[in-house]
């Protein structure tokens, strides 16, 4: 059996997704503007998979939502011992940051669709990529 979501059946999965991981998501209305802050930790990880050693650097939340015309600001912490990486290509934003430094990052007037967010300075296998996920407005 194959079950199907429309746009509001992917959002409640992304939320919860989110409000699992402690998103430290906050929403903030100013006007006729809105604006979704998330607070992104970049972690290191090592694990053994089959006997073999692996890391990894995974950004918690790894996945945002907004509606089309916000303002989204991540306000990333790198907490791996090696400098990371915040990229979405459809934005334009390609940050670098040092252990332990933090840097916010904004894009305003946020268009539907699906944006992955990822590092650019390492290969997608040693970082998992996240997605901005856009809805259109309701």
């Amino acid at each position: 059996m194959t079950r199907r979501f429309g746009t509001g059946g992917v959002a409640a999965v992304f939320v919860a997704a989110i409000a699992l991981a402690g998103g430290g998501m906050a929403t903030r209305t100013s006007g006729q503007t809105t604006t979704r802050e998330y607070a992104v930790k970049m972690r290191f990880w090592k694990a053994t998979v089959a006997g073999v050693p692996t890391i990894a650097v995974t950004n918690l939340p790894a996945d945002a939502i907004a509606y089309e015309g916000e303002t989204v600001v991540f306000r990333v912490t790198n907490e791996s011992p090696i400098p990371e990486g915040f990229a979405i290509d459809a934005y334009g934003i390609k940050e670098t940051l040092k252990p332990k430094e933090s840097k916010t990052v904004r894009v305003a007037n946020v268009r539907p669709g699906a944006f992955v967010i990822y590092c650019q300075l390492h290969p997608f296998s040693d970082h998992y990529t996240g997605t901005l996920l856009v809805l259109p407005k309701p």
